[in-house]
């Protein structure tokens, strides 16, 4: 198992991971999740995406959405399967290793209203579980 940071070469099987909602509990949306878009935040933070690998094939994501305020996981994506808990725990560990580096003395995620899986995932992580909300967005 290998998290390393997002290479442009990566988005094809970035993309797949983003276009499966059922992973991370958002929604794919070309303009977030456009390839330019995806480049600029790694070409401005190199660490602000990390890929895992296993056996040179892609099973999860994450983005680190930060300022001087708060720290996001955003697209928290990670393939159903053998390697799923192990990945999980990767990828959160590396994403989580880098926020502290920063400053950070908490961590945010985003999870939908009754999904079980993404729940039991980000309880078993340790985090605590907040009230719901809707996301609401606008193209402007």
């Amino acid at each position: 198992m290998n998290i390393r940071n997002y290479k442009p070469e990566d988005y094809g099987q970035v993309k797949e991971l983003y276009q499966d909602s059922s992973l991370f509990g958002g929604q794919f949306d070309e303009e977030r999740d456009a390839e330019s878009k995806l480049t600029a935040h790694s070409n401005a933070d190199p660490q602000s995406i990390l890929v895992c690998e296993v056996d040179d094939k892609m099973v999860g994501t994450v983005s680190l959405i930060e300022n001087e305020r708060l720290a996001w996981l955003f697209r928290f994506a990670v393939q159903k399967g053998n390697n799923e808990a192990e990945a999980t725990k990767a990828l959160y560990d590396k994403a989580i290793s880098i926020l502290k580096e920063r400053g950070h003395k908490q961590v945010l995620v985003y999870s939908p209203v009754g999904n079980e899986a993404l729940d039991n995932r980000y309880l078993k992580l340790g985090f605590n579980k907040g009230d719901d909300y809707t996301c609401y967005w606008k193209a402007i």
